[in-house]
């Protein structure tokens, strides 16, 4: 994997000192770094985080910030579309988290981003593998709850 799209729900926890999770975001954080994996940042996600907090403190000059654009947009509709037609799916999930979510995953196709981390295990299953199906795109899912030890399987 030479390169990951984070989420809000990883942002939150990365600049969230008391948040249980916030050891596992810095964690994977530096490791990203480390290996030289790019980390994207989509304009959705500064978006969504900037409700509850000043977007000038997420880590800006260590990621690319990729704009929602046209392409994006066309891509997003397409994956609205095929989520609707697996309803069963994704009847307990917001209509809203739904949208951005597929606008996050139309970012990450589109430009061939390799991996997607966040908190958010349930979209794993209802969101991105409907879309994997249809579309055939490889990507490694990090669940921010799983610690980068075990991730990379060590021991210790």
């Amino acid at each position: 994997m030479d390169s990951i799209l984070i989420d809000t729900s990883f942002c939150i926890r990365l600049l969230k000192s008391n948040d249980t999770l916030h050891q596992n975001a810095k964690d994977y954080f530096k490791y990203f770094l480390e290996k030289k994996i790019e980390i994207y940042l989509s304009t959705i996600v500064i978006a969504e985080y900037s409700v509850k907090d000043d977007p000038i403190n997420l880590p800006i000059e260590f990621v690319k910030v990729i704009p929602f654009d046209f392409f994006d947009g066309k891509t997003a509709g397409e994956f609205h579309s095929i989520l609707l037609n697996h309803k069963e799916q994704v009847a307990n999930i917001e209509r809203n988290v739904i949208k951005d979510d597929c606008k996050l995953m139309a970012q990450l196709y589109n430009r061939k981003i390799q991996g997607y981390i966040t908190k958010d295990r349930k979209s794993f299953n209802q969101i991105i593998s409907p879309l994997q199906a249809v579309k055939d795109f490889p990507i490694v899912l990090l669940d921010l709850e799983i610690p980068l030890k075990d991730f990379k399987g060590e021991l210790f």
